[in-house]
């Protein structure tokens, strides 16, 4: 695959860090990670910082990265895994502290990596796990497998299933759907081209959404706010348009978009990236009934992040990206108040009873019922008594004020004992 016909050529000129100190930084994880890292670097996509991580010295060697890291070459004499997903993993995990010091200070992370074996399918979550310890936001790209490659593509959902319980957002791009981007009679190079351009074309709207100033911006932290939750399944698509109508064009080539009509995709958001580019003829109708027919389109929930951008060299072009997830995680509401000593007497857990014999139940039949009824109220309360603790004596309940002349008295109660133990309250142990 010639990797100079990978992306188009986006014109990204957005820096490393903006006005805020937002940082972002492509990773490259495995073989094929690297590739889009590379296809990247041809794109002129050089002003993200971008690095290489593998156990394969060749590849890192070869590799465009501006940054590289070889991972463990005491393990596989600088040569690959063999497609080992559990020993790319630990090699990851062994190397920990390498990685982590290139996520130092790191913001945003654009994580791409397949995940058909070894490294790509085994260090990406650890990758992701230790991006988001740093507080970074990741956004993943992972190429999947062919179906008919039956152990790798079941290796690959396995994979699949352990990032997305770190990224905030993990995009699928298979293999399968090559045909389907890049058209019946398209090469295999130019289907491969087509998939990376999609890679490209998500990593730049993400980029010029957050380092870009525009007609309507979204604040890095918001941005950050809506794709906190562990997600699920998510849904990429890409439209455009030129001439009269662009903005309608660019629609329904959204709606046509291959990427959005996989089998994996989902067909709800619960978080929904809406950013749209366009000439200085864009409306401000035109960007209000096309983001509501996204949203509506999409089932969004309320987590919506949109953003537009003018731009006077797209002429009567315009561009759409959207970037939708469902959430795994939904936010627990914090409490307005702490609970009252009463409500965590009445959730704290009981204790066990013991499974009583048959003797026992034969004994207790035999007794009459009064005298059964009595043995069980004295047992309860000895097992109240004996499973609760009280704080402190009566006799030094006033602590320091007992050396005062005058207690502080009102409606019967001395107001120097804190009320934890005017009340009584035990402690259910």
């Amino acid at each position: 695959m010639m990797k100079d016909t990978l992306f188009e050529d986006e014109n990204i000129d957005s820096p490393t860090e903006n006005a805020y100190g937002i940082r972002a930084k492509v990773i490259g994880v495995g073989g094929a990670g690297i590739s889009l890292v590379d296809g990247l670097r041809f794109d002129n996509f050089d002003s993200v910082d971008n690095l290489a991580l593998d156990v394969d010295m060749k590849a890192i060697s070869d590799s465009l990265a501006s940054q590289k890291l070889c991972l463990s070459k005491r393990h596989t004499r600088g040569m690959g895994t063999g497609g080992d997903i559990a020993l790319g993993k630990r090699l990851a995990e062994e190397e920990k502290d390498k990685i982590r010091a290139q996520l130092e200070g790191v913001d945003l992370v654009f994580l791409l990596a397949g995940l058909g074996g070894g490294i790509g399918g085994g260090a990406s979550p650890v990758v992701a796990r230790l991006a988001r310890e740093h507080g970074a936001l990741v956004f993943a790209f992972t190429p999947l497998p062919f179906s008919w490659e039956k152990s790798r593509h079941m290796q690959a959902e396995d994979c699949l299933s352990e990032l997305r319980k770190y990224a905030n957002a993990v995009v699928p791009l298979p293999n399968d759907s090559l045909l389907q981007i890049g058209g019946e009679d398209a090469t295999a190079l130019e289907c491969f081209a087509e998939a990376g351009r999609n890679v490209s074309r998500g990593i730049s709207a993400i980029c010029n959404l957050v380092f870009k100033r525009g007609m309507i911006d979204v604040d890095f932290s918001y941005l950050r706010k809506v794709f906190s939750a562990r997600t699920g399944r998510t849904l990429f698509g890409y439209g455009k348009g030129s001439g009269k109508d662009a903005l309608r064009e660019s629609l329904r080539d959204l709606m046509l978009c291959p990427m959005l009509h996989m089998p994996e995709v989902s067909k709800a958001a619960d978080v929904l990236m809406i950013f749209i580019q366009g000439g200085t003829s864009l409306s401000m109708g035109g960007l209000q009934s096309v983001s509501k027919e996204i949203r509506d389109s999409f089932k969004a929930g309320e987590e919506v992040v949109f953003g537009a951008h003018v731009d006077e060299n797209l002429g009567d072009q315009v561009k759409i990206t959207v970037l939708g997830a469902t959430s795994l995680e939904p936010l627990v509401k914090v409490a307005d108040v702490a609970p009252v000593a009463q409500q965590v007497l009445e959730l704290a857990a009981q204790p066990k009873e013991a499974h009583p014999s048959k003797l026992e139940v034969e004994k207790r039949k035999a007794q009459p019922a009064q005298a059964v009824n009595k043995r069980l109220i004295r047992k309860k309360e000895s097992s109240v008594d004996q499973n609760t603790f009280p704080f402190m004596d009566e006799k030094n309940q006033r602590g320091i004020f007992d050396d005062l002349p005058n207690r502080n008295i009102y409606e019967g109660e001395d107001l120097d004992v804190p009320a934890y133990l005017r009340r009584g309250v035990k402690i259910a142990i």
